[in-house]
């Protein structure tokens, strides 16, 4: 069965911001002479830096954008590649293989949970009766930890992710038993692909769902593999619009890093 939302055809709002650090083998070369260049290339890979920060001699810390179908894992082979390239003539090995790479947002995982967990009170129903429906279908797995470190073969990353997919054209879909089987098809992929989910937000015409997924994902897989799954609920219908919102998040928000990289 081919799916139905492809690159070609889905559109992504976005915000995904993430904190780097990179360690070197000895004293890191100073800014000026790598850091215009480096923004300009990594840049081109789908990375924008939007902070940089020396922490210590051999320690670089960096705040970046990315788009959506860039994996972290790639941000830091961006990163590091490019900028050992640069450098090559006088630092000709200038990385430890190790890094740290985490996902960061507008505002912390706590103040984001409590917005997914008020989903139906912020868009309440006119029947008092589909409103406990609702209610009742809520997901929240209180034991995700969304500022665990987790660890790949070279480096520790946390990757938290806040989908929202909205039905197309706002539309209304109050039938119990969609919503059920919707609900259990986004349980059932996150335990498929080993993700952490967190909370599903579920109304009658859209989903918010926090996740924690693995460093070589990208937001633009997670993303499709979702909502090809729930349009697979229903017999491979596009009732999801060919768009989606998808933003970082974790236990500090952007102001706290940048705060830190500045001081």
């Amino acid at each position: 069965m081919h799916p139905l939302y492809t690159p070609d055809n889905t559109t992504a709002a976005y915000q995904l911001n993430w904190s780097v650090a990179l360690f070197g083998t000895d004293e890191f070369p100073p800014a000026g002479k790598w850091l215009s260049e480096l923004r300009a290339v990594a840049e081109s890979d789908g990375v924008r830096i939007l902070e940089h920060h020396i922490a210590a001699a051999n320690v670089a810390q960096f705040l970046v954008s990315s788009k959506p179908y860039i994996a972290p894992s790639q941000i830091v082979r961006s990163l590091k590649g490019r900028w050992q390239y640069l450098i090559r003539d006088t630092n000709p090995k200038v990385f430890r293989r190790n890094y740290s790479i985490g996902s960061i947002g507008e505002v912390n995982s706590d103040v984001l949970a409590n917005y997914v967990a008020r989903q139906p009170q912020n868009h309440p129903m006119a029947d008092s009766r589909a409103q406990e429906r609702i209610e009742a279908l809520q997901f929240h797995d209180s034991g995700l930890d969304f500022g665990r470190e987790r660890f790949s073969s070279h480096g520790r990353f946390v990757h938290n992710l806040h989908m929202v997919l909205e039905n197309e054209e706002g539309w209304h879909d109050t039938r119990a038993d969609v919503l059920i089987r919707s609900r259990q098809m986004i349980i059932d992929s996150a335990k498929k692909h080993s993700w952490g989910l967190a909370r599903i937000g579920l109304v009658t015409n859209h989903f918010h769902i926090l996740l924690s997924t693995n460093v070589t994902e990208s937001p633009d897989s997670v993303a499709l593999c979702l909502m090809n799954n729930l349009a697979y609920v229903q017999q491979m219908k596009p009732v999801l619009r060919f768009s989606y919102y998808v933003g970082t998040f974790g236990d500090y928000d952007r102001g706290a890093i940048r705060k830190i990289l500045r001081s």
